[in-house]
């Protein structure tokens, strides 16, 4: 009889790689980083139930009629603005960032700061700055209606508000183009731009062959991002009266009264959304941005002429965007005969930071553990999660996201009456909704620009670290931390920056006492004391226009100065 086989001792035994030891002990890493993602994607998955599942009774009444006479329109109008938004961008952003990119000439680095800045002032508040602006062609439009007939008022009415409105998205949001377009003309482009050059083309000809080729995936990224911003906004086109798909759910949930109409129409929107995030990386593809080390290459300095003429190119976009509201705004605020007190607007400014600063901290701790697993994992669906974390979020716009943490709360409500404990605390109408929806929008910063950060620092580093005895904790708390504190310094500024911006979560979450700069400017709108929104809009301004210069002067672009 045979006994049990047993491996020959003279066999060798493959030693486990360092890969392997390292991955070896990420179970409860694992859990922890599904367990936040689930939880953050959770009004995510909530929304887009609403929209594939039939509607029944009263509802489908409801939805029938939303389908029939709003949502077409409101498609069109959003489809509107995100294409003439989306084309103005470029206009002011390209020119702009490769004129920073390629040339030398006096007052670069200050520009290069400079045209990042029109990011602090909301959407809404430069809506308001451009009242008087945009009230001075009354008489205009009064000649065309008794000239021209109702009709063609109308439609001239409608242009003009849509001008508007695209003016402003524009000038506000470029600096996401602009980012994206400096970094790829800043990056290997710059070396073939040369050898085009070298061989005898021209700047016009090696800009559009060489150069705008190249950075095409930054393009399409930063465009992608500057439509979801337009797709998120409600106070700017609400007050151009512009029924924009967020609109239209404000009116439907506030209006009419149709949550579960509401939800559905956000389902929709959160789905075609989606397929616009899908279409998007299909485009990219493999393609990255070019965005190593910035070279060495000589930047041609430029004449009179042509410093006078990026100057021109560089302030443009500066002057609409930055410039001009802040001066209406100041002006504004020393006419205005409303008095705002110094406590209210204290307080306002004290809630903004609390929120701030806490959905920073939050966001910045659930993102490295998200991030972290996806450096270690070899698991594909772990970085599936992590990638999806990255982007679902920030892909839906507030109102969506409003709709289904309220949509949870409502469930979590019924499991958990008041008269329980966890209902009467935890439950109960206060800002840990806010908080969580905020949370789950804005992690997505987190994620992507910590996954960035450690992209940059070579595997080479955790296997050596392996080799000594350290596991993932470890490495990831003295190696990957220290090297990605640019990164999520960055990420910090910029995540503290958008939540002080926010307005359609905080109008639609918060309670009733807790008043934000930007819910309070709002407020102060509605009321018709459009002149005492400048104090308030000009604290939200600075105090987002001090992160924005911090983080554009010691953040992201030194962080890869610093990797190994």
């Amino acid at each position: 009889m045979q006994g049990p086989s047993t491996a020959d001792p003279d066999t060798p035994v493959r030693p486990r790689s360092p890969g392997d030891r390292v991955r070896g002990s990420l179970l409860s890493w694992r859990v922890l980083a599904w367990l936040c993602a689930l939880t953050l994607f959770l009004p995510v998955v909530v929304v887009l139930w609403e929209a594939i599942t039939p509607s029944r009774g009263a509802d489908a009444g409801s939805w029938d009629h939303v389908r029939t006479n709003l949502l077409g329109p409101a498609v069109r109008d959003t489809v509107i603005l995100v294409a003439g938004v989306c084309l103005l961008s470029v206009l002011l952003a390209v020119p702009a960032a490769w004129c920073i990119s390629t040339l030398q000439f006096p007052g670069r680095n200050l520009l290069s700061v400079l045209l990042v800045l029109p990011l602090a002032v909301p959407p809404y508040i430069a809506a308001f700055a451009s009242t008087e602006a945009r009230e001075s062609f009354i008489p205009i439009l009064a000649r065309i209606r008794m000239e021209a007939g109702v009709e063609t008022y109308l439609k001239v009415e409608v242009i003009h508000r849509f001008t508007w409105l695209i003016l402003i998205f524009a000038a506000v949001l470029y600096p996401y183009v602009f980012l994206a377009c400096r970094s790829a003309f800043s990056g290997s482009s710059r070396r073939l731009a040369e050898a085009s050059r070298a061989l005898g083309a021209g700047r016009w000809t090696t800009f559009l062959k060489i150069n705008l080729p190249l950075a095409r995936p930054a393009l399409v990224a930063g465009l992608f991002l500057v439509a979801m911003e337009v797709i998120n906004d409600y106070g700017a086109v609400h007050h151009l009266g512009i029924n924009s798909m967020t609109v239209t759910i404000f009116r439907t949930w506030f209006g009419l009264g149709e949550l579960d109409t509401a939800r559905r129409l956000a389902g929709w929107m959160l789905l075609g959304i989606f397929a616009l995030v899908l279409l998007e990386q299909w485009q990219r593809g493999r393609r990255r941005f070019s965005e190593g080390r910035e070279t060495t290459l000589h930047r041609p300095k430029c004449g009179t002429a042509g410093a006078i003429s990026c100057w021109l190119v560089c302030l443009i976009p500066v002057t609409l965007g930055l410039l001009l509201p802040l001066s209406v705004l100041i002006q504004w605020w020393r006419a205005s005969t409303v008095e705002v007190s110094a406590p209210e607007i204290l307080a306002a400014a004290r809630n903004s930071l609390f929120l701030g600063v806490a959905v920073t901290v939050i966001c910045l701790l659930l993102g490295l553990v998200i991030a972290g697993l996806a450096r270690f994992t070899r698991r594909r669906s772990d970085r599936f999660m992590a990638q999806w974390s990255g982007i679902a979020g920030y892909a839906s716009p507030g109102a969506v996201m409003a709709a289904g943490v309220l949509t949870v709360a409502a469930t979590l409500r019924e499991w958990f009456p008041p008269e329980t404990w966890l209902g009467s605390q935890l439950l109960s109408d206060s800002l840990l909704w806010l908080g969580f929806g905020l949370t789950a929008r804005y992690i997505a910063i987190s994620i992507q620009m910590a996954r960035q950060s450690q992209s940059s620092i070579p595997v080479v580093n955790d296997h050596a670290a392996c080799t000594l005895g350290r596991g993932p904790l470890q490495i990831f708390t003295s190696i990957h931390l220290p090297l990605m504190k640019p990164a999520l310094a960055g990420a910090a500024i910029l995540i503290f920056v958008d939540v002080c911006k926010e307005l359609p979560l905080c109008l639609m979450l918060r309670t009733f006492d807790f008043e934000t700069l930007g819910t309070w400017t709002w407020g102060l709108k509605d009321q018709g004391k459009i002149w005492a929104t400048a104090a308030p809009s000009l604290v939200l301004i600075c105090t987002c226009l001090v992160g924005l210069a911090l983080v554009e002067t010691f953040g992201w672009r030194h962080q890869r100065r610093r990797q190994p």
